[in-house]
């Protein structure tokens, strides 16, 4: 049976209605992802950069109980994959502390996560209020292997304060370059994950490390990771001993 105008028109009217009462119909919201960041997990210091393993043990637990999954970010790419509960896990510098609270916790529960590794300082320590010992490329070696554990980039030699910012074109691209030679050599992989230092970061610096094959910048900026396709600029939320775990449930678990 042809179409009438006057059909025409109402279906024309509906489907107007429909885009003004119901978008989410027509125009779905972005998926929104938490992407957690933590540093240091440890008893001995109480700053920013800290969560005190119980703490740690609680907020995983929480996640498993309420059914949470985790990925890497390649993986958002599927739309099946971010369907429900979903967390992307990382940990930035890459301290020896991992392997005593972290890596068990994961292991138990299955839980996959990022170590953004300092290349320089593989195997010796940070001084942030006091020695704190990073893992060695045998344990990166060990936790590679273990399926769980992928490795991202937090540059070779240009971990401090605006570091990113402060050095060349020229400079960021030797020391990126450098990071995956090392890593390749140490591990027999490449990243397309990279992680400014203290989330430092422009536009040349983004267009330099795209051209190397990072695909996946991490910022510090704090807000959950819109699932659009373009990764140039990822949010990540920033975990330490100042969120109990009340907060922690709040700040994860709102999926509004």
């Amino acid at each position: 049976m042809p179409l009438t105008r006057r059909d025409f028109l109402k279906l024309g009217c509906a489907t107007a209605i429909a885009s003004v009462t119901f978008p989410g119909l027509l125009h779905a919201a972005p998926v929104q992802v938490p992407i957690l960041m933590y540093h240091d997990i440890a008893e001995l210091f109480r700053d920013d950069y800290t969560t005190a393993p119980a703490l740690f043990a609680a907020q995983m637990e929480w996640l498993y109980a309420n059914g949470y999954r985790t990925i890497l970010l390649p993986e958002l790419a599927d739309p099946d994959n971010v369907r429900g509960n979903v967390v992307i896990l990382t940990f930035d510098d890459g301290y020896a502390s991992f392997m005593d609270y972290a890596f068990p916790l994961l292991r138990e529960y299955r839980f996959k996560a990022y170590i953004n590794i300092i290349g320089k300082s593989v195997g010796t320590f940070i001084d942030i209020d006091g020695n704190r010992p990073l893992l060695s490329w045998d344990e990166y070696r060990h936790l590679g292997r273990s399926g769980l554990v992928a490795f991202g980039c937090h540059t070779y030699d240009l971990h401090y304060r605006g570091g990113v910012k402060k050095v060349s074109g020229e400079r960021l691209e030797q020391d990126l370059t450098l990071f995956q030679e090392t890593l390749r050599r140490e591990t027999g992989t490449t990243t397309e994950v990279l992680a400014w230092p203290y989330g430092a970061h422009n536009d040349t610096a983004i267009r330099i490390a795209q051209k190397l094959g990072f695909r996946y910048l991490l910022t510090s900026n704090e807000e959950r990771l819109r699932v659009t396709g373009s990764y140039e600029r990822i949010p990540r939320l920033t975990i330490n001993s100042r969120v109990d775990l009340v907060s922690f449930q709040q700040y994860i678990g709102d999926q509004s």
